[in-house]
């Protein structure tokens, strides 16, 4: 006689539950979730003191006002974000990776590091290339305190405007969504995120440059997905995505020139990152991504099913 005991574990709660709404219904909902929380912020416009504060000559009001908003917006994305995952999908929210533990602070400094890598590059190879622009004149006779509000005011654009609530959405819901067939995943994860950056505000002059222009996010998000992919933790988008920003931000004081050329060299940078990152997911995570999700933890010897036979 043989008897079967599936025991209990940490695993089980990430078995696939199979989503209840066709594919293109979930990208629908993912592309809508992602402008309204973007747009969320604008819900101040009608303050008139919020207006005010805005466009304040005084730096520490004027600061104070955009991360409030930046924040809205952020909190929004991850409601957004939590909510498809809980009752589009039936799929608790951890499902959708965000949960901010040792692992994730790993994987956040890692797609920091791999970012920071990836513009010094590309602003070495734009320096080569004499795409320079003058470096904007620096005041050394600024207090203290505007250095560090200026470098905490980067932080929150980095990360909690657009790292974060971003990544939540497109890394955190969609990737997981699709999970069932992962190589689909990653492509509906990247591309759903790509398209509207067509209408990104980057310095574009012309409908040719607003396509070239999705090189940058085309190619950080195939880098934030393999990484994600790799470290089981959607930190591991934001801190490339967020990095890119970061990192941007800090190139601009050098001098390193926007265009269709930095754009390109960008996104190039970013896909060959991806397909070194993809080249380490073995065959047997593929396997295990179709059939738990891209964020279930690592499946601890010993437990899981077991079979016990008996005579």
């Amino acid at each position: 006689m043989t008897a079967q005991r599936i025991e209990a574990s940490p695993q089980a709660r990430f078995l696939r539950t199979p989503p209840r709404a066709p594919g293109w219904a979930r990208i629908l909902l993912a592309l809508v979730a992602f402008e309204a929380a973007a747009f969320s912020s604008l819900l101040f416009g009608g303050i008139g003191s919020f207006q005010a504060w805005v466009v304040s000559d005084d730096p520490i009001l004027k600061t104070g006002t955009l991360v409030v908003m930046w924040t809205v917006s952020c909190i929004a994305y991850l409601l957004f974000a939590l909510m498809l995952t809980r009752y589009m999908d039936h799929r608790p929210v951890r499902a959708a990776g965000l949960v901010f533990n040792r692992r994730a602070a790993k994987a956040l400094l890692v797609g920091t590091g791999i970012s920071t890598v990836v513009i010094c590059c590309v602003t070495a190879v734009s320096h080569v290339l004499g795409l320079v622009v003058p470096s904007p004149p620096m005041d050394l006779q600024v207090p203290w305190w505007f250095i560090v509000v200026s470098v905490l005011v980067v932080l929150a654009r980095s990360y909690v405007f657009q790292g974060i609530g971003e990544e939540a959405i497109m890394r955190g819901y969609l990737l997981q969504s699709f999970s069932d067939r992962p190589t689909r995943a990653v492509w509906v994860s990247v591309i759903v995120f790509t398209i509207p950056h067509i209408i990104s505000r980057g310095g574009q002059q012309n409908v040719l440059e607003r396509v070239i222009y999705l090189a940058i996010p085309f190619g950080f998000a195939l880098a934030a997905t393999c990484l994600c992919l790799i470290m089981r933790s959607v930190w591991a988008g934001i801190g490339i995505h967020g990095g890119f920003h970061l990192a941007t931000s800090i190139a601009r004081i050098v001098g390193t020139s926007d265009g269709p050329i930095n754009w390109t060299l960008t996104g190039a940078f970013y896909v060959v990152v991806a397909l070194v990152l993809a080249s380490r997911i073995s065959e047997q995570r593929w396997v295990e991504i179709a059939e738990r999700g891209p964020y279930a933890p690592p499946a601890a010897s010993g437990s899981g099913a077991r079979q016990e036979n008996s005579g």
